[in-house]
This record gives structure tokens, C-alpha cells and sequence, in this order.
């Protein structure tokens, strides 16, 4: 008994606090030592959905959606400027990064953090249950499907990002287990992607959670359409955001960004506390508002706004534009939208124009809610165009960018060479090569 105690509390430290990552590919800091073979600690319900916590614990890693993901992906497409002294952002800024940039290593950990998570979960509570497991049927669904999908979700962002990357479904709790796996192609990735949000998909539908801060069936179908639509299925990918029912814009835009955020309009998001705080807004309010100004809004993005746009949440300090989504940079308790409503009727736009449908209406809406005149007919300028206007500062620029075929385009009209094998992916960070002898290198680093 005295040993189980013990291992519950381990699980409280690995799973409910967020873990210090980009050590290596599991986040060894946390590791169990004293795990015995084929033991088993997650056994009743308040422990399993305490255990699926930990999934968003980790997510609110400053390197996964704290902060860092928000702040490079509009440094190296044409949203922001790097404005502060942070080697890291000014190579981000700069669209060229190193392998030894050290906010790249801890993006990296930050994730596989998460998906070791995941993995445990989905070892103790379906895997390699223990015996005498008190975990009803409607929690286990619940937490598995959780499970799923934030594996999903992590590899998804990895893929996306550094191209070419190990699909880790092992768990690892031990110093001695730590794996060294080849990267698979990314092809595999994304069908690996794909059956973990199939098998999501199918916990959920037997017990869906309602709350918009866990992961759920909608968001897992909505990731799904949105994992097609980077393998070009916009067939596959238009049904299932065909699918999303019971959702509508939130009537007033800066509300989505409150604590409280928009239940019309989440369908996943991060909410972070006083003593959880994010970095969003820290790292763009200039010192004179509270924050360090060390990313700022590029001039050209602001003239893309028409003067009448409710989405211009901007303001002004020291002779640095910010935006003010995010409005805490004390405490860092801001709403963080992962899926929402707006991006399923711009993605559903996107698709019903590479394949058939009503393209143009879901574009308005989202203009309507933004109090801008509607479109008469749409192209994919207009959509990714309102896509930037809608999403800036939500992670995801450069990923629209590149799916698009734009990346050439967005990064030329700052000024900087474009070179495809340097910038469509990122680099595998340095310390994985030096410690993993199966990863090489991206081309073009």
C-alpha cells in the first residue's frame, strides 16, 4: 500500500504540473526511476480525470500554447516584428533560424511533453490496465478520447512545423527507457494523425465532454478536417466541417479573448489563471503597458485592416504597435482560443472552393460579425486574406501560408531571400541530432 501511495503521487507530479521540456524527446526530468514492470497506478475515475489535467497542464507550457508558438509563427511569416533583444526571435523575425536556437528546442520537448502524457494515459487506462480498475465506462471513454486526440494534436503541430518527425505512441517512464526513434515521413505522420482522431472520434461519441477547455468530439472532428486539408482531401475534409453544428459567432469579437471567452464560439481552448499565466500578452505590450515589447505588429499588417474592422484590437507605446487580444501581461490570465467557430466557416469556405458549394457565405459571416460590407464573389486571396485579418496572433499564419503555397510570396515581401528547403520547414534542433543518432538534419541546414 505504502508503495502505491507513493506511485499516485508520482503520477501527480508527471501528469498534473506542466513539464519542463526540450531536455529530449520524452522530457526525462520527470521520469519515473522506480517504475516496476507492467505496474499500473491510474485506477479510479477522480484519478483518470485528474491524470487527463495533466494533457492541458502541459499545453500551457510557455513552448506549446503559452506564448512561443503565437510569437514565431507571425515572426517568420509578415505579421510581426521583433522589436525586443532575444537572439531567438530576431532569428524568427528574421526567417532564419539556427539549430541551436533554444526557444526551437523547447517547442520541440514542449510537445513531445504533452504526448507523453498522452501515452501514459492511454497505457494505464486501456493498454495495460491495472486488475482491479474502478474506472466506470463513460470516464474511461472520456479520458481516452482526450487522450487521442492531444496526441493527435501535438504530432499535428510537430509535422506541420519540422516536417518529417517521430510518431510516438510508447510510453516511457523510466531514465533507462528513454527512446531514440527515427523520424517517420510525414506522410505517416499525418495517417497516424488520422486514425488516433478516428479512434478519438469514437471514445467521444460514447461520452462527449461538454466543456470547451477539454478536448471534445467537435474539436477532434474539426482538427481532422483541418489534418485533411493539408493532405489535399478538401472532400473529406468540407464534410466533416459540414458536420459542426450548434456553434455561431460570438456577437462581439474582443469577448473571445476574455477569461470567460464566447460559448457560441469556442470549441477548444487554453484558459489560463492568475497563477498559470500565459506570455501572450507580456511578450507584445511595450514596458510602458506593463509588458517586455519584445514582439511588435509590422506597419503593413496594420493597412490590411479597413479603419471600420472590429478586429483591430490595436494600440500604441513607445513608438510600438501591439495588439491587445490578449489583455493581461501582469498575470497572463488570458483565454486562448485553439479551434473556434470562425476558423471551421473560413476553413469550409477554403474547401467548398477547391471542390463545390457556397464558398462566399461563410466568408461573410465572419465579416459581418467584424462589421466590414460583405463580398460579391471570393477567391483564396480573399479567404486567406480574411484568415489573417480573423486569426492573427492564434497561431496560424504561417500554417495557412504554407498550405496555400504562399510561402514564397510571404517572405519575399520582407525583404528576405526565399530559399524552399531552408524555410518551408523548420530545423531539427540540435540537440536531438547530437543525442539521437537516427535524426538527421532537414535539407538546407
Amino acid at each position: 500500500m505504502k508503495k502505491k501511495i507513493v506511485k499516485y503521487m508520482w503520477l501527480s507530479s508527471v501528469l498534473f504540473t506542466t513539464v519542463s521540456c526540450g531536455r529530449d524527446m520524452v522530457g526525462v526530468e520527470t521520469l519515473d526511476n522506480g517504475r516496476l514492470e507492467g505496474e499500473t497506478f491510474i485506477h479510479n475515475d477522480a484519478v483518470a480525470r485528474a491524470a487527463a489535467v495533466g494533457i492541458y497542464n502541459a499545453m500551457q507550457n510557455r513552448y506549446v500554447y503559452g506564448g512561443e508558438m503565437h510569437f514565431f509563427e507571425g515572426l517568420f511569416a509578415d505579421d510581426f516584428i521583433h522589436t525586443g533583444t532575444y537572439p531567438e526571435f530576431a532569428e524568427a523575425g528574421a526567417s532564419n533560424f539556427l539549430d541551436i536556437n533554444l526557444s526551437l528546442r523547447r517547442i520541440f520537448g514542449g510537445h513531445y511533453a504533452v504526448i507523453r502524457t498522452c501515452n501514459i494515459i492511454i497505457d494505464q487506462v486501456e493498454t495495460r490496465p491495472v486488475p482491479e480498475t474502478a474506472i466506470t465506462e463513460p470516464v474511461k471513454k472520456q479520458v481516452l478520447g482526450e487522450a487521442y486526440a492531444g496526441r493527435a494534436l501535438m504530432h499535428f503541430n510537430l509535422t506541420r512545423l519540422f516536417g518529417d518527425v517521430a510518431y510516438v505512441t510508447t510510453p516511457v517512464y523510466k531514465a533507462d527507457e528513454v527512446i531514440t526513434p527515427a523520424r517517420d515521413s510525414q506522410h505517416l505522420v499525418y495517417e497516424s494523425i488520422v486514425k488516433d482522431l478516428k479512434k478519438s472520434a469514437e471514445f467521444f461519441k460514447q461520452n462527449d465532454h461538454k466543456s470547451k477547455t477539454f478536448l471534445n468530439l467537435d474539436a477532434a472532428q474539426v482538427l481532422l478536417a483541418k489534418v485533411y486539408m493539408e493532405m489535399k482531401l478538401f472532400d473529406e475534409a468540407k464534410l466533416l466541417l459540414e458536420s459542426i453544428k450548434g456553434y455561431s459567432l460570438a456577437p462581439s469579437y474582443p469577448t473571445l479573448f476574455s477569461v470567460s471567452g464566447s460559448p457560441e464560439e469556442d470549441i477548444f481552448k487554453i484558459n489560463f489563471t492568475n497563477t498559470d499565466g500565459g506570455k501572450q500578452a507580456s511578450f507584445f505590450y511595450p514596458a510602458a503597458v506593463g509588458g517586455i515589447g519584445e514582439v511588435s505588429l509590422r506597419d503593413t499588417f496594420i493597412t490590411i485592416f479597413s479603419a471600420d474592422d472590429k478586429r483591430r484590437m490595436f494600440a500604441a507605446a513607445q513608438g510600438r504597435n501591439y495588439f491587445t487580444k490578449y489583455s493581461n501581461p501582469g498575470s497572463g490570465a488570458d483565454n486562448v482560443p485553439v479551434i473556434r467557430y470562425a476558423d471551421v466557416l473560413l476553413s469550409l469556405a477554403e474547401c467548398r472552393l477547391k471542390t463545390s458549394g457556397d464558398a462566399l457565405a461563410p466568408v461573410n459571416m465572419v465579416r459581418a460579425r467584424a462589421g466590414i460590407a460583405p463580398l460579391t464573389t471570393v477567391t483564396l486571396e480573399d479567404i486567406l486574406l480574411e484568415r489573417r485579418k480573423e486569426l492573427y496572433g492564434e497561431a496560424d499564419r504561417w500554417f495557412s501560408v504554407k498550405r496555400s503555397g504562399k510561402a514564397k510570396q510571404v517572405i519575399e515581401s520582407k525583404g528576405r531571400p526565399y530559399f524552399s528547403q531552408r524555410m518551408d520547414l523548420w530545423p531539427i534542433p540540435a540537440w536531438q541530432l547530437i543525442n539521437n543518432p537516427k535524426v538527421k538534419q532537414n535539407p538546407g541546414y
